[in-house]
């Protein structure tokens, strides 16, 4: 029963019966259903509201909730705070090389190793693709960079390659750093300086592995 049906049951005991015992017995009864229904449709959009800020595939936060929460970190009086962006290094060749199912696990454990290697305070969500995000509230250069290192290590400590295979790789990723405010004041500028820096550490990367295949002695 409705608690539209217990309200006119509650007037027509009232009105024509004269039976305020009843009246208010359906009253109370479709107050009650009333702020059930209300419950359960909060419960619901409060169940939305969480499925529309993960990503399905790893369980951590998706683009949505790193930009809304980007956007309530850089809203707050100014705070330091530091963006770390990364993508996994060959993960085009890992997804032709062992599969896309393979190329889903290790999306899955790279989502993992972020979630152990953070504080309960940081914002971990995955942009897309191969690319990761981390939001370290009040975290300096220096705090930064030593989680990048931490990462670093948790994932060589990781292997892209199916159960099967003869030869399984060490998983890399590259990683870019932004700090609140000096590299950015917008959320939109953060994730550009992120993704810059993420892109000169692949440079670095290229021209050493070049420059010590150049220095490598040549076979007789």
């Amino acid at each position: 029963m409705t608690h539209a049906t217990l309200a006119a049951g509650g007037l027509v005991a009232a009105v024509d019966l004269g039976s305020w015992p009843a009246a208010t017995g359906c009253f109370a009864a479709a107050s009650i259903v009333a702020v059930l229904r209300a419950r359960r449709a909060e419960k619901r959009a409060d169940t939305w509201r969480a499925a529309s800020q993960h990503d399905p595939l790893t369980g951590v936060g998706n683009y949505r909730k790193l930009h809304e929460s980007l956007a309530a970190q850089t809203a707050q009086d100014p705070q330091r705070f530091a963006l770390l962006t990364l993508d996994v290094d060959s993960f085009k060749q890992v997804n032709e090389t062992h599969g896309h199912l393979e190329g889903d696990r290790l999306l899955q454990e790279v989502g993992r190793v972020l979630v152990e290697n953070v504080r309960g305070t940081d914002v971990v969500a995955r942009q897309g693709g191969d690319e990761f995000s981390v939001l370290l509230p009040e975290a300096d250069i220096d705090g930064a960079t030593m989680l990048a290192s931490r990462i670093e290590e948790a994932l060589a400590a990781i292997e892209a390659g199916t159960a099967g295979a003869a030869v399984k790789e060490p998983v890399r990723a590259s990683i870019g750093v932004a700090l609140f405010p000096q590299d950015g004041a917008t959320p939109d500028d953060l994730l550009e300086s992120a993704d810059l820096d993420l892109r000169k550490t692949k440079e670095r990367r290229r021209a050493a592995a070049a420059l010590l295949a150049d220095e490598a002695p040549v076979a007789a």
